[in-house]
């Protein structure tokens, strides 16, 4: 794909997806309630200096916008890459911050410009520079489209740019994108973080994957954010250390990630306090660990996420009727689940791809879960053809038995649990489901690749009412291969509107006809759970994610020493002249 500073650069169509979420992602947040969460100031002033510990479930597998794939990928490249704007989610709604409101933001205004108000300018901040000391410009911001629409490249979010039309520099601190029409997520397509150019351009598309930064990004990784990588031991840990030419500075020294599969481990390391923040912990242990005096406290990212059982077509003949799906779906007793892992009070029954959270999208009184109906179930199968005939529990059609394996991950004890559950539920409605577990990032390359029969996992959902990311035909995150022209159709209108107002119904009514079909059994939706030290200050966690402002984080200096310690490089040191800079208006 040519590109050019001087003028519109134009960008591959294809079809658009969001960043996968088995985990986490980056995108805008909100509370419960719909208002912005506040990080936690107990304590006073913020002092520096200081290692927090994490405990994460995955490792990471790159540290770059154009190329993550991997769980932990995304909130690591969000502390580390800025974008023109930041998220933000108000009332129900997201919002886009500019460096007025936050200093990962690199614009501090935007317009919406042409007759029709099909294109966005971006107004960045002057001297601003990379963790190498060189200056932060528009070509960056041109090139990582260019890159990230390049099929050599073959980003994960690849197809996020689907609707723009060009993006091109007018100078160093203005760029313009044009996109196909205007639409209601404009603001959102055009704030994927930025990646340096000057770093990236020698080595060409088919240079970036292998390239050193990410193969081995200790002293070589060049960065805007607040945090660079200092260590990476892979599978067992990562040191993120502050980025020089960031402003303000992180309060932090270093935040060493651990990675820690095991779920008993986890739970050991945060009631023993050898860690200040620990994701993964199964609801039905946070009582016990959070009680007076533990010294936890427990934080939420609220209905973020939905769990859902996936099936694969092609994978096996009764997969590929919607009916048999309804089927399957009807013979599992989601309360009685809820109630057997105890997870009351941290999960809802899921209808859709909707979550809660979404004011104006999510619809109660026109989308429910299924309900739990054995013997609904089994008129269904019995219409459909899958019928025991010869006494061994287990239905069949056409010599082909209703037997299949259901994929999870492995270090995930409430999935586990799951899958026991679901399977015996189904037995009672003859279908035969045989267990497997991988480790997390082989069982992501196994479902994104549709190398599976069924799967249990979960999406984290986006921020944004655009869901073609799981359900355009090509996307990659369209795991269950779902193509279905009505509800498409319906997407496309819906990005063609102009106004979120007049889109939602359109996204609704889309969400609405996907349901129908029953690609997945939607389970769940739940809370992420994180238990943090009260040592640990400044964090805030909602919606939005967990390291959401990372750089806030602070320790009282009475209380830094003792939980673990952490080696890492330096970045690289900025050039002459470079500096710190401020954020404010401008």
């Amino acid at each position: 794909m040519r590109t050019s500073t001087r003028g519109p650069a134009r960008l591959r169509s294809a079809a658009l997806l969001a960043l996968f979420a088995l985990a986490a992602a980056c995108g805008e947040r909100r509370t419960a309630e719909g208002t912005a969460a506040r990080p936690d100031t107990a304590g006073g002033t913020p002092e520096p200096g200081g290692t927090a510990v994490i405990v994460e479930i995955g490792d990471m597998s790159s540290p770059s916008p154009l190329t993550a794939a991997a769980a932990l990928d995304g909130d690591l490249y969000d502390v580390m890459y800025m974008g023109l704007t930041r998220g933000g989610w108000r009332d129900g709604r997201p919002v886009a911050l500019t460096s007025n409101d936050n200093p990962m933001a690199l614009a501090y205004h935007w317009e919406y410009v042409g007759p029709d108000s099909s294109a966005i300018r971006y107004r960045m901040r002057s001297g601003l520079r990379w963790s190498d000391g060189q200056p932060i410009d528009a070509r960056d911001v041109v090139f990582t489209y260019a890159m990230l629409a390049d099929t050599q490249v073959a980003s994960p979010r690849q197809d996020d740019v689907a609707q723009i039309d060009s993006v091109y520099a007018e100078n160093d601190s203005t760029v313009v994108f044009h996109f196909r029409r205007r639409y209601a997520e404009m603001v959102f397509a055009s704030s994927i973080p930025i990646v340096p150019r000057h770093v990236y351009e020698p080595a060409g598309p088919g240079g970036i994957r292998g390239h050193v930064t990410l193969t081995d990004p200790v002293g070589h990784l060049v960065v805007s954010g607040p945090f660079t990588i200092g260590a990476w031991k892979r599978g067992e840990s990562i040191t993120l250390v502050p980025n020089p030419t960031f402003s303000p500075r992180p309060h932090l020294d270093r935040v060493v990630i651990r990675i820690v599969p095991e779920p008993t481990t986890r739970v050991v390391e945060v009631r023993n306090h050898a860690a200040d923040f620990v994701r993964g912990i199964a609801f039905d242990q946070v009582p016990p660990l959070v009680g007076p005096g533990s010294g936890l406290r427990v934080e939420r990212e609220h209905k973020r996420f939905w769990e859902y059982i996936a099936y694969l077509p092609s994978a096996h003949p009764a997969f590929a009727d919607p009916q048999v799906r309804r089927a399957l779906g009807m013979g599992v007793d989601v309360p009685g689940i809820i109630h057997a892992l105890r997870m009351e009070g941290f999960v809802q029954p899921a209808a859709g791809p909707y979550s809660p959270i979404f004011r104006d999208l999510f619809d109660s009184t026109r989308m429910k879960p299924l309900p739990y109906d054995t013997a609904g179930a089994k008129r269904i199968l019995d219409a459909r053809g899958w019928r025991d005939t010869d006494g061994d529990g287990v239905r069949e059609k056409d010599g082909r038995p209703l037997r299949f394996t259901l994929l999870t991950n492995s270090g995930n004890t409430r999935r586990a649990d799951v899958t026991q559950i679901v399977q015996q539920q189904w037995k009672r409605i003859g279908v035969d489901a045989r267990l497997q577990q991988m480790e997390t990032n082989v069982f992501i390359g196994s479902i994104t690749g549709r190398k599976y029969q069924a799967a249990l996992g979960s999406w984290q959902v986006p921020l944004s009412a655009d869901i073609t990311p799981m359900w355009a035909p090509q996307s990659p995150f369209n795991i269950v291969a779902y193509d279905e022209p009505q509800s498409w159709g319906l997407m496309q209108q819906a990005l063609a509107q102009p106004t979120a107002e007049k889109a939602n119904p359109l996204w609704r009514a889309a969400a609405e006809r996907i349901v129908q079909d029953q690609p997945y059994t939607w389970l769940y939706y739940y809370d992420q759970v994180t238990v943090v030290r009260d040592r640990l200050r400044g964090v805030r966690v909602d919606s939005y994610g967990a390291y959401q402002n990372l750089w806030e984080w602070w320790i009282p200096r009475s209380l830094q020493g003792g939980t673990g310690s952490a080696g890492g490089a330096s970045p690289p040191a900025p050039a002459a002249g470079a500096r710190d800079t401020s954020y404010g208006k401008r």
